[in-house]
Order: C-alpha cells, then sequence, then structure tokens
C-alpha cells in the first residue's frame, strides 16, 4: 500500500478522506480479500498516521458497507453470493438507466473527457496492470451515469457499486481479453456519444450481466 507521510499543516478531515480512498482502492483491486481482517493499529502502521484518523477512516468504509465488526474485530466486508447478485443486479438497472440518461445530458466536454478514458483502455491493452485496468473501467461507468446529472441517482449508483466492486477482480482476470473488454467498452462509448439512448441501456445491461455471471461462477468454484 502507499505510505502517507502526514504533515502537520494538513487537516485531519484531509487525510481520513485519503485513507479512505487507498483502503478502497486496495478492496477494489483485490489486495484487501473479504474476510480479511483490518486494524486502526494496523492502518496506522501501514500508512504512517495516528490511529485516530484510521479509526475515523474504517468508520466511514463501515457506513459503506465495505468493513463490518464483528466478534474478532473489523473484517473486509463478504456477502453471501444471493446478496451479491441481488445488489449487483439493482446496480445494474440503475447504472443502465443513468447511462441512457447520462447519453442525452452529456456535454461535449462530458463526451471528450469519457473518449480519452478509452482511449487509455485501448493503451492498456497490451500491458499487465489489472489494478490500472480495474482504475478505468471504475471511471469509465461512473463516467456515464455522472452524466445523468441526477444527483440522487449517481448517490444511488455509487453507493451500490462500491459494495460489490471487490468482487471485479475476478472478473477481469477471467474475462475472454484485455482487448474484448475494451471493445465492449468502445460498443458502448460509441452508442454513448451518438446519443443512441435505447442502445445504450442495452449494451450496458448485456456487458455488466455478463460480468455479475462470470463473477458469480468464480464464487461457485470457491465455495
Amino acid at each position: 500500500m502507499e505510505t502517507i507521510n502526514p504533515i502537520l499543516s494538513i487537516h485531519r478531515e484531509t487525510l481520513v478522506d485519503r485513507l479512505v480512498q487507498l483502503l478502497q482502492e486496495s478492496i477494489f483491486s483485490g489486495k484487501l480479500q473479504p474476510e480479511m481482517r483490518i486494524s486502526e493499529v494496523g492502518i496506522a502502521k501501514e500508512f504512517g498516521v495516528s490511529r485516530v484518523p484510521a479509526r475515523e477512516a474504517l468508520q466511514r468504509l463501515e457506513k459503506m458497507s465495505l468493513v463490518r465488526k464483528t466478534y474478532r474485530g473489523r473484517e473486509i466486508m463478504k456477502f453471501s453470493r444471493e446478496e451479491f447478485r441481488d445488489i449487483s443486479e439493482l446496480r445494474i438497472v440503475i447504472e443502465a438507466f443513468g447511462a441512457m440518461k447520462g447519453s442525452l445530458n452529456a456535454s461535449q466536454e462530458d463526451i471528450d473527457r469519457i473518449a480519452a478514458i478509452v482511449k487509455q483502455m485501448e493503451e492498456e491493452i497490451p500491458k499487465d496492470d489489472l489494478e490500472r485496468r480495474l482504475s478505468l473501467n471504475h471511471e469509465f461507468h461512473d463516467s456515464l451515469v455522472r452524466c445523468s446529472n441526477n444527483k440522487k441517482l449517481i448517490e444511488t449508483f455509487l453507493a451500490l457499486a462500491k459494495q460489490v466492486r471487490w468482487a471485479l477482480p475476478y472478473a477481469l482476470r477471467f474475462s475472454l481479453s484485455a482487448e474484448r473488454g475494451y471493445r465492449r467498452h468502445e460498443e458502448i462509448f460509441e452508442a454513448f456519444r451518438k446519443r443512441e439512448a435505447d442502445l445504450v441501456r442495452q449494451l450496458i445491461e448485456t456487458h455488466n450481466n455478463e460480468t455479475l455471471n462470470r463473477i458469480l461462477a468464480q464464487m461457485d468454484v470457491k465455495a
């Protein structure tokens, strides 16, 4: 994990925000696995901070349903297969609607920004950097929904996405290829750019359901 060197001039809230971000990235990238124990002391030592911001960061992660308290202490959240499926299916519906709405509301600046993300996805094809692919994948999907300009829809989508993204490494590790994944995103973006709203919704649902099925298949193997 990245080490934080605290500076007295840094406001505590800013430090907590950064801790939360780094821990989220570790969960979403698979560095922190479901049911792995996590503690204030461990975080403080790992990132070179005091226990106060470490505690506040963990409390935020609890509210986001990424960490939970058990009789053994805190651990990374793990959903049952059924819980994961139910949350994922709801997320897919909300994302598809948000992206559809986003395609109609997106400004040229929005489209140019998403085009840059797609270009970076293409550049990552020959590389073996799963963490970078995950980051670009999240950025792409989030950007489509953010273009809906519907605050409640965006908040709901992001909250649901954060509950299930820890499992996405399963899908990327067992996907057909990085190039195939890029082509799927390129196809979605082309429909989005052309403001073909119904097609955007259909493509998002198909793509995300395929991803979900791969994850569920890997969960069955590990069960």
